[in-house]
């Protein structure tokens, strides 16, 4: 029967906190993206490219009447054309332009200014209603860091990226309808969650951990770059991305050097969850449905042995980290 080793348990836990969306073409224009987009761009050390179908707009289909613009967008599934209806609350204020065929992006004019093109993929995410929710499901095939010496962002590195030049050919080769999107992710600083079981006659106070001095052991041993490395790793676990190797069938791992200083503090679980109702989409891969908010729990140790730090109550010893994990909306 698996026991408690502390009478208090700590799990180390990392959270996102900003998230944005971009086309891989748009890269190169983030920095000229307003300045709190371009910013949050910067400090995203997480990656994920994900794909969905590709969207274009029905030529002169976007109407305005009371304060209301509809229009329709179109797709390819299995060499049918499907078309979808989106409607946005206001009206342009000029002319739209569509872009040649296969019209993926528009732009409004007023005289003679021009205002930054809107792209299918974009309204798709920003309209406030779409006929076909689906399109806002994005299915994740690779997920990446970047951290270097702790200036480099994801923006840097994917714009001359190996495995998204793969991921891009691919698709135009097997793909033709299938366009790729990427997400950057910013993480917020780390959280201890911490349990206190004092029910357990057999664990003695005096025998329970310095929790003190293992969150200062924590600042210490564990920066920056370690804890965007333990994110990428707990998100390729949890999706198994169909690009990615590493980590997708053994982690957490002792042997792992990003894990070393978790078990050198006894955590006994890790976290990271993955929030983008934000940009409005949900994630999904071909091992998990798709959800606003995941998240990725892993015991450190047997659970079978050690009690896991998710098992709260001791009816439920079968209860683990996987019993906490996946898409909660």
């Amino acid at each position: 029967m698996a026991e408690r080793k502390f009478i208090t348990e700590m799990a180390f836990t990392l959270a996102s906190q900003g998230v944005m969306i971009t086309h891989p073409k748009d890269i190169s224009k983030i920095d000229d993206q307003p300045e709190d987009v371009s910013e949050l761009a910067k400090d995203c050390h997480i990656y994920l490219i994900v794909k969905r179908p590709r969207l274009g707009f029905v030529a002169d289909s976007i109407k305005w009447k009371d304060g209301i613009t509809k229009g329709k967008m179109y797709y390819h599934q299995a060499g049918e054309r499907i078309e979808i209806d989106f409607l946005l609350a206001g009206e342009p204020n000029g002319i739209i332009q569509y872009s040649e065929y296969p019209h993926n992006t528009i732009t409004l004019v007023n005289g003679e200014d021009r205002i930054w093109p809107l792209p299918a993929h974009l309204i798709s995410l920003i309209c406030d209603d779409i006929s076909d929710k689906s399109l806002r499901d994005l299915e994740v095939v690779y997920v990446g860091m970047s951290y270097g010496d702790g200036n480099r962002s994801a923006k840097d590195r994917l714009k001359s990226h190996s495995t998204l030049q793969q991921v891009l050919a691919d698709m135009s080769a097997d793909e033709p309808d299938s366009e790729a999107l990427l997400i950057l992710v910013q993480y917020a600083p780390p959280i201890s969650l911490i349990t206190f079981d004092g029910r357990d006659k057999s664990l003695r106070m005096e025998d329970d951990r310095d929790v003190i001095k293992d969150l200062r052991k924590q600042q210490e041993l564990i920066d920056g770059k370690t804890e965007i490395a333990l994110a990428e790793a707990g998100l390729i676990k949890y999706f198994k991305p169909r690009y990615n190797d590493k980590y997708k069938n053994n982690f957490p791992d002792r042997a792992h050097a990003i894990t070393e200083s978790l078990y050198d503090i006894d955590f006994i679980a890790f976290v990271v969850e993955l929030d983008t109702e934000d940009i409005k989409v949900r994630l999904f891969s071909e091992n998990m449905k798709p959800g606003f908010h995941h998240i990725a729990s892993y015991d450190l140790h047997d659970s079978s042995i050690r009690k896991s730090f998710f098992d709260l109550l001791e009816s439920s010893s079968s209860y683990s980290a996987g019993s906490h994990s996946g898409p909660i909306f």
